[in-house]
Formats: C-alpha cells, structure tokens, sequence
C-alpha cells in the first residue's frame, strides 16, 4: 500500500533529516492544546513552559501509522476510533534527541519504572511524568513529550512482563493484549512493548518555578 500521508501541519523538511524539531507559535490551536493538556495537572504557579516543539520524524511517523492500520483491522469499530490517546511521558534532555530519532525504546524505559512490564511508560497526567522529567543546565530545563500512543485493548501490567499477555491464555496462538495498565478500572499509566505504537508527536520545554519567598 501507498506511504502514510504526512500530517498537513508539517513543513517541508531535507531529504537527508532524520527528523526535525518545529517550535511552535502560542497562536497555533494545537499549542494551546498541548498547553492546557500539560497545565491541567501541573499548574501555572507551578511550572512555565518555554517552549513546544513538533516533532516530524516520516520514517517514524509512517511506522506509526502502518501499526494503527494493522491494530485497527484487528479491533471492534468502538475500540479503534479510542485505541489512540494522546499521554506524557517525562525525560532528560540527552534522551529528547534520540528520542526523536529513534523513538521511545522499551529496553531503555525498564532502567527506571517496571512495576506494570518492562515496557515504554506513559501517563494520561503530565504531573507524574514530571517526575521523570529531569532538569538539566543552568536553567533547570525539563522535558516532557506528549505522544501519540496507540493503546488498543489493555491488560492489567505486572512487573515481569516483557510483553502483554494473551487475549486467551489456553490458546497458544492467541492475540496479546496492546497495552498495559496501573488499573483496569480506571487506567493512568499506560505501558507498550512494541515501540512502533508510539509516536512522539509534542516536545514540551519548562521549567519548575521557585516558591515564592513569604514575607
């Protein structure tokens, strides 16, 4: 089949780049969006965002949008309009970059959170990303993306799992779940295996106000 289309926002790029790091004007629709999803659960008091970047990567990009094709033909109507959500993921600045290039890389993500799999870590909530946003230079600059994450149907994660489980345990040749998951009931970490389900779509700069001295 043809080659995914490139999102209609995105600007003409070197046949040679790997990717690119758009910033984008506070005017455009989707940083407000960004903004308020990332404000909504760290407060402006709190945090000020410098800056957000779009971050065009074809190569990664299409792999993404193959995967959301394959998981949709696989999942009921209901569950592939829902199967992709928008989740944070904290960083450091050094791993931003590859990041970008290379995508998320579950083998990488275990070194610091595996008590749902040994997967790449999301969260619906910017404010426990921001524990893993790590600052760093002078200015104590922190990084979060807002990925693309295709979810698809989710398992409850357990600390051992290199991969989801099966749909079917008696059935050798079962389907495995997408995901996992912190709780089925109502899921806020979100873990996948399989790094062509994310795609890291937002690249959010900031920085942690200091408290205001009382007097």
């Amino acid at each position: 089949s043809s080659a995914p289309l490139l999102p209609a926002t995105w600007v003409p790029m070197e046949p040679s780049a790997d990717f690119v790091q758009v910033e984008m004007s506070a005017s455009e629709r989707a940083f407000r969006t960004v903004y308020s999803l990332f404000h909504k659960t760290v407060p402006e008091t709190k945090a000020s965002i410098v800056s957000i970047h779009r971050v065009q990567n074809p190569f990664l990009w299409e792999k993404y949008c193959r995967k959301k094709e394959h998981m949709c033909r696989r999942l009921p109507e209901p569950l592939c309009r829902t199967t992709e959500r928008h989740l944070f993921h904290g960083t450091s600045a050094e791993a931003s970059a590859a990041i970008c290039k290379h995508n998320f890389d579950p083998r990488v993500s275990g070194k610091h959170a595996t008590a749902y799999g040994q997967g790449c870590y999301f969260a619906r909530r910017a404010v426990y990303s921001h524990g893993y946003a790590r600052p760093s230079g002078e200015r104590g600059l922190r990084w979060m993306f807002l990925s693309k994450v295709l979810v698809g149907r989710h398992a409850q994660g357990r600390p051992t799992l290199r991969r989801p489980p099966p749909i079917n345990p008696c059935d050798l040749t079962s389907d495995l779940f997408d995901s996992c998951v912190d709780n089925l009931a109502d899921p806020q970490i979100y873990v996948v295996f399989d790094n062509d389900q994310c795609y890291p779509y937002f690249l959010i700069c900031y920085r942690v106000l200091e408290d205001v001295v009382q007097i």
